[in-house]
C-alpha cells in the first residue's frame, strides 16, 4: 500500500513539475510569440531593479531605446525609486516573480501567491498595469500556467539569450551573439540585476548599432504583435539556434533597404568547379549564402514583386561585396553561393552566378527543405507548392573577384552584363 502511495505522489510530482516545465518552458507552449511583420526585437532585462539599473537606463536613453524590465517585486519594494526611474524613462515593467525562486521549489499555493503578490506590488509601485510574466530561469510548474491564466498575464520567455551574466562573456561576445541570433519578432533577454552588469551596459551601444545596421529596431514587448502560427514560431526557434550554431553573419545594408542575406563560412562540398577567375576545389573555403526568409517573403506575390526581389538581390550583392571585402573572416573565401529552387533563367547569369545542378541524395533533401520554406513564407502558403513542384534545386555560385568587380561599394552602379 505504501509503495502505491509513494508511486502516486512521485507521478504527481513529475507531472506537476518536470513535465509542466518541458511543456511550458522548453517547448514554450502558450507563451507569447511575436510575428515577423515588423523588423523589431524586444529588448528585455531580468533580475532587477538593482544598482546597475540606473546606468543601464542612462545608456538606453542615450541610444533612444525603450525596453521591458522584468522585475523581482521584493527587490522593487526595497528600492521604489528605481521603479520610478524605469517608468519615468518610458519603459515597460513585467513581473519576474515576487521572489527570485525556481518554480521547482514552490508549492502549488506558493506559486499562486508569489505571482499574485508580485503583480499587486509592481502595479502599486509603478502605476502601470502588469501584463507580462517571465518566471525566474524560465522554470515552470503546472500552477505557473494556471496562475497566469487566472491573472490574465502573458507568459514570455526569450529567443535570444547571450548569457550576459557570465563573467567570461565580454561586451563584444554579448553583442555579437545578439546580432547573429536576432530575427524579427525575437525577444532578447539581458540582466540589470543579480550581480555586476557593467558588461551588459557596455554591450548596449554595440547591440543597438548592430541591430540597426541589419534593419532591426529594439523595442519593448508591447510594440510586438502576436504570431498565431505555431508552425512559424517553431521554425523561428530552430532558425535562431541554427544561425548561432553555424556562426552565420547578417550582411549589413549600406542603404535604406533591409538586408536579405546571411553568410556562413564552410568547406566546399562539391566537385571541382571552374569559375570566371578561380577553380573551386572540394574542401576550399566557401561563403554559404542564406536568405532572410521573412524579408524575401515580401516579394513572393506577383510579377511586380518578383522584379522588386531581383532589384533587392542586386543591391544586397553590393552589400555582400562590401562586407566580404572588409571582413577578415572571409578573406580566404574563394566563392559564394547557395542552393535554391527558384531557377530564374538568364537573370542568374546577369547577376554573375554560375548554375550548378544538385545531384544525389542532396537533391531530394534540399528540394523538400526549400519547398517547405516556400510553403511557410510564400504569401499563398501551402498553395504555392503547386507552382514550384516541378522545380529542382540548383547551387548558384559566384567567385570572389567577380562579386567585388561587378558590385562595387564606392557608389558607382553595379556592372551590367549584356543579356
Amino acid at each position: 500500500m505504501l509503495w502505491w502511495i509513494v508511486s502516486a505522489l512521485l507521478a504527481l510530482w513529475i507531472l506537476t513539475y518536470p513535465v509542466a516545465d518541458v511543456i511550458f518552458h522548453h517547448a514554450q507552449w502558450g507563451a507569447f510569440h511575436a510575428n515577423e511583420d515588423q523588423r523589431q526585437v524586444a529588448l528585455t532585462f531580468d533580475d532587477g531593479p538593482a544598482e546597475d539599473t540606473v546606468a543601464i537606463l542612462t545608456e538606453l536613453h542615450r541610444l533612444n531605446i525603450k525596453a521591458t524590465f522584468f522585475m523581482v517585486a521584493e527587490r522593487a519594494s526595497e528600492h521604489p525609486e528605481w521603479v520610478t526611474l524605469v517608468v519615468s524613462g518610458g519603459h515597460e515593467i513585467g513581473l519576474h516573480g515576487y521572489r527570485h525562486r525556481s518554480a521547482y521549489l514552490n508549492t502549488p499555493w506558493g506559486t499562486m501567491a508569489d505571482i499574485a503578490q508580485g503583480v499587486a506590488k509592481l502595479r502599486d509601485l509603478s502605476g502601470q498595469p502588469i501584463q507580462w510574466y517571465r518566471p525566474p530561469w524560465g522554470h515552470h510548474n503546472l500552477w505557473t500556467w494556471w496562475a497566469c491564466r487566472r491573472l490574465r498575464l502573458k507568459r514570455v520567455l526569450w529567443t535570444v539569450a547571450p548569457d550576459d551574466w557570465r563573467a567570461a562573456h565580454s561586451k563584444e561576445k554579448i553583442s555579437n551573439h545578439v546580432v547573429k541570433a536576432a530575427l524579427p519578432g525575437g525577444v532578447v533577454v539581458l540582466h540589470d540585476g543579480g550581480g555586476d552588469r557593467t558588461r551588459t551596459r557596455l554591450a548596449l551601444p554595440l547591440i543597438a548599432a548592430g541591430l540597426r545596421r541589419i534593419g532591426i529596431e529594439p523595442v519593448p514587448m508591447e510594440a510586438l504583435a502576436f504570431e498565431a502560427s505555431w508552425l512559424k514560431t517553431g521554425w523561428r526557434w530552430w532558425e535562431t539556434r541554427f544561425q548561432v550554431a553555424w556562426d552565420l553573419d547578417p550582411v549589413p545594408s549600406q542603404g535604406s533597404m533591409v538586408p536579405i542575406f546571411r553568410l556562413g563560412k564552410i568547406r566546399f562540398r562539391g566537385s571541382r568547379l571552374a569559375l570566371s577567375s578561380v577553380v573551386l576545389d572540394h574542401g576550399d573555403w566557401f561563403g554559404e549564402l542564406h536568405f532572410d526568409n521573412s524579408e524575401l517573403s515580401r516579394f513572393s506575390d506577383d510579377t511586380r514583386h518578383v522584379l522588386k526581389a531581383y532589384q533587392a538581390i542586386r543591391q544586397s550583392l553590393v552589400d555582400l561585396a562590401s562586407f566580404v571585402g572588409q571582413s577578415e573572416k572571409y578573406q580566404d573565401v574563394l566563392a559564394f553561393g547557395g542552393v535554391t529552387v527558384l531557377n530564374a533563367g538568364k537573370a542568374i547569369e546577369r547577376l554573375g552566378f554560375v548554375r550548378v545542378p544538385v545531384v544525389g541524395w542532396r537533391r531530394l533533401s534540399m528540394r523538400l527543405y526549400l519547398i517547405w520554406l516556400m510553403a511557410m513564407y510564400h504569401r499563398q502558403g501551402w498553395r504555392s507548392i503547386k507552382r514550384y513542384r516541378h522545380l529542382s534545386p540548383v547551387l548558384l555560385v559566384i567567385d570572389r573577384q567577380t562579386l567585388i568587380q561587378r558590385y562595387p561599394s564606392d557608389g558607382t552602379s553595379p556592372t551590367r552584363v549584356p543579356s
